[in-house]
């Protein structure tokens, strides 16, 4: 294990293990702008793998940090798709890497770890806890769908910074593995031609009371999808108070299927009308 800082007293191991998850998967050929409906099925093959970082430290006689973050692995993506996927996982700020390979992933990871740790001993000098206390930042990916090609990754965190309470967040990216490029909701659906405040409240049902601004509740780029539903997903202080938590609001597909895309219909096997 690495010392961060010699001033840092570490307590527990670095643990860069990968958790093997392999998949391949054979997929329809239902992409996109297809031109040859007669061809033969496209297959598609990726592997997901995962790698774990944790460690703590005791940076004062009050204080001790925790950190830990799990990161997929994806072999058969292009970098592209790769530099939206691993946004403000392993970089920010457009700082993308130069290769996800393992290694790359890896060391990434633990720079930013270390960060964490240095950072976090100079932030909160002046702010050492009276009383014993542990901080923490964690966070995961983890592959949460796979529809006819269209691969949505989640990404959960939660951690402590002192305060009244905590923090979370449950974020969501679709990558399109057929034709290697990300997602957005205007590839999926034509937004203006859906009255989003009028559908979003009515399946928020009774819990509408809890908004912030009813009136102005709309879409979010925050997203994931299924056969039969798209789903919105609001973070903490987005929409509502922190007592209302993250707030998932789910449309059925069938309540929006006018301004669906062609290309996704055909692509996910909605008839067309």
């Amino acid at each position: 294990m690495k010392q961060l800082l010699c001033t840092l007293t570490l307590a527990g191991v670095l643990s860069a293990s990968c958790n093997k998850k392999t998949v391949e998967k054979s997929l329809p050929d239902t992409s996109y702008n297809k031109t040859d409906t007669t061809a033969a099925r496209e297959k598609v093959s990726f592997a997901v793998d995962s790698l774990k970082i944790t460690d703590s430290a005791v940076i004062s006689p009050t204080l001790t940090l925790e950190y830990s973050q799990n990161v997929l692995l994806f072999k058969g993506l292009k970098k592209a798709v790769l530099d939206t996927l691993y946004a403000d996982v392993l970089f920010q700020d457009g700082n993308v890497l130069p290769n996800y390979s393992k290694t790359a992933v890896q060391k990434a990871a633990s720079d930013r770890m270390h960060s964490y740790f240095v950072d976090s001993r100079t932030d909160y000098r002046d702010f050492m806890p009276e009383r014993s206390q542990k901080w923490d930042q964690h966070s995961a990916m983890k592959v949460h769908g796979n529809y006819h090609g269209l691969l949505t990754v989640q990404y959960t965190g939660y951690g402590y910074t002192g305060g009244a309470h905590g923090y979370a967040y449950e974020n969501y990216r679709t990558a399109d593995i057929i034709q290697q490029k990300n997602i957005k909701l205007e590839d999926i659906v034509d937004v203006e031609a859906v009255p989003w405040n009028q559908l979003l409240l009515a399946h928020l049902g009774s819990r509408k009371g809890e908004l912030f601004e009813p009136a102005t509740l709309t879409y979010t780029q925050n997203f994931f999808f299924d056969q039969d539903s798209l789903t919105f997903v609001y973070g903490q202080y987005e929409i509502a108070p922190y007592a209302s938590g993250i707030i998932q609001i789910a449309l059925p597909l069938s309540r929006i299927s006018g301004a669906l895309k062609p290309e996704f219909k055909e692509r996910v096997g909605i008839p067309a009308k």
